[in-house]
């Protein structure tokens, strides 16, 4: 019994490891001026997009993916030293239909980025003050172009609106682009320099073409618990 034991202990701990051991990387930039919040993506052209467009990207609702010319996305993150700026452009059935809010917005079309700054123990199973799981809501238009909820920026695991912050989204065929920028100042460990290491992933939250609820959402990692777990998120370097 005790070697059963042993043995079934290290096939978890094998599979924990294994879990983590694909972990992707990128570059993110920075840069010396901000970018205008105004729902284009004109002024990202010397940004790369981390592209969301992939099966193994799935983590939630593999049976609901109409395929990648109707539910993708890329988004692009960079920095200044005093911001955090988002973009994104997504393909959705429903684009701007978010009828939820706050600390729902995930169950409806919406974007999350996660980013750790002190990434000195990237085998980390609980958030600490340096991780950060922000939403990044698009609102909700009506047929005839009404706005029955405006774009939103909130962090969920510190439960709060993102004071300071600006978002703008805009409708386009199918789908939508958002554009948002989150001060340095709302994040309590912000540190970003040349050279640093971050934890870093990205998801998008897609309610499909039927229904209010989120059908399907896409990670960058492939790690379906990144909105718990900072173990299985990526790294970014900045340059």
């Amino acid at each position: 019994m005790k070697k059963i034991a042993v043995m079934a202990v290290l096939v978890l701990a094998f599979s924990a490891v294994f879990v983590y051991a694909e972990k992707p990387k990128t570059t993110l930039s920075i840069v010396s001026e901000g970018f205008t919040i105004d729902g284009s993506l004109a002024d990202w052209s010397a940004i790369t997009p981390v592209v969301l467009d992939s099966a193994k990207m799935l983590t939630h609702g593999k049976t609901e993916w109409a395929g990648k010319e109707v539910q993708s996305g890329k988004v692009y993150v960079a920095f200044t030293q005093d911001a955090l700026y988002v973009a994104a452009e997504v393909k959705s059935p429903k684009g701007i239909a978010n009828n939820n809010v706050g600390k729902d917005m995930w169950n409806g079309n919406a974007v999350e980025v996660f980013v750790g700054f002190d990434n000195s123990d990237p085998e980390r199973e609980m958030y600490t003050e340096s991780d950060y799981q922000l939403g990044f809501n698009p609102g909700k238009i009506n047929k005839e172009g009404k706005v029955i909820n405006k774009p939103e920026v909130f962090c969920f695991n510190m439960e709060q609106s993102v004071a300071g912050s600006k978002i703008k989204a805009k409708k386009i065929k199918g789908g939508y682009i958002l554009e948002a920028m989150v001060p340095a100042s709302f994040f309590p460990a912000w540190n970003v320099a040349s050279g640093n290491e971050i934890s870093f992933d990205i998801s998008i939250d897609d309610q499909g073409s039927k229904g209010a609820a989120r059908k399907l959402q896409f990670t960058w990692s492939g790690y379906a618990e990144s909105y718990k777990n900072p173990a299985g998120w990526g790294t970014a370097v900045l340059k």
